[in-house]
């Protein structure tokens, strides 16, 4: 199988690349560097042609809501347009609970994801699977990252059922390479958690920052379950304890 990676350099994508390839599949991976640009279009089409799936792992770290929003509605265009025209299908990355109004009303990120799905639906249909994932383990050491100050860091209160992010992208290999892929399908990790107490879990392992204090951020709904999944169709195995001792 031929599968084109929109955003191969991120996080997600750099890891799915390389299991598909062990997998056995034939990657084609899109990105600035291979000289494409998924918002403006730029080389999209040539990595596209030929490819029975198209993967869009793109991302943008920006808390504005119109940033977000053009960045993603622009980038799921230029993918449905190089999809109709290779006739492939499409496996979108997005996040659970990105697309109710109550959860991403104040998160810009989410507003784009919801944009995104919107798109997509609009211009594909069933063609295009929606990969809605729950937030992974590595989100919070984002959150210490940028909100650290001396010994002292903040984290977001958000409950969700966290995962390792290898184990969402082999969940997502197992959807790429299925010919008889569902147009819509939930991950979650293996235990519903508040990405405040990983933040302080991993301070705590690396022996800093000393105090981490939770925040509120959004609305009532990412801290009262709008970003829980009760039934999802994927569960991932490795838990955040085994996640955090092998760091």
């Amino acid at each position: 199988m031929r599968v084109t990676v929109v955003g191969a350099s991120g996080e997600f994508g750099s890891i799915l690349c390389e299991i598909l390839l062990k997998r056995g599949a034939q990657v084609i991976p899109a990105h600035r560097k291979t000289g494409v640009d998924a918002v403006t279009g730029t080389g999209l089409s040539a990595a596209c042609a030929g490819a029975d799936v198209i993967v869009d792992a793109t991302s943008l770290m920006s808390r504005s809501a119109a940033d977000s929003e053009r960045f993603f509605s622009a980038v799921a265009q230029n993918i449905a347009i190089a999809a109709d025209d290779a006739d492939a299908a499409v496996v979108y990355l997005t996040i659970y609970g990105a697309s109710d109004s109550a959860v991403n009303k104040k998160m810009g990120h989410y507003r784009g994801k919801a944009q995104q799905e919107a798109v997509y639906t609009e211009m594909l249909g069933d063609a295009a699977t929606a990969f809605r994932s729950t937030q992974w383990y590595s989100l919070p050491e984002k959150f210490l990252a940028a909100m650290t100050f001396g010994p002292v860091a903040v984290a977001p209160r958000m409950l969700s059922r966290p995962a390792a992010v290898e184990d969402v992208a082999e969940a997502m290999a197992d959807v790429v390479l299925d010919p008889s892929r569902p147009s819509d399908i939930i991950v979650a990790g293996p235990a519903t958690m508040n990405l405040v107490d990983i933040a302080k879990a991993v301070a705590a392992k690396n022996g800093s920052p000393k105090k981490v204090f939770g925040v509120n951020v959004g609305g009532s709904a990412i801290r009262s379950g709008g970003l829980v999944p009760e039934h999802p169709d994927v569960t991932t195995s490795t838990t955040f304890e085994q996640w955090l001792a092998a760091r």
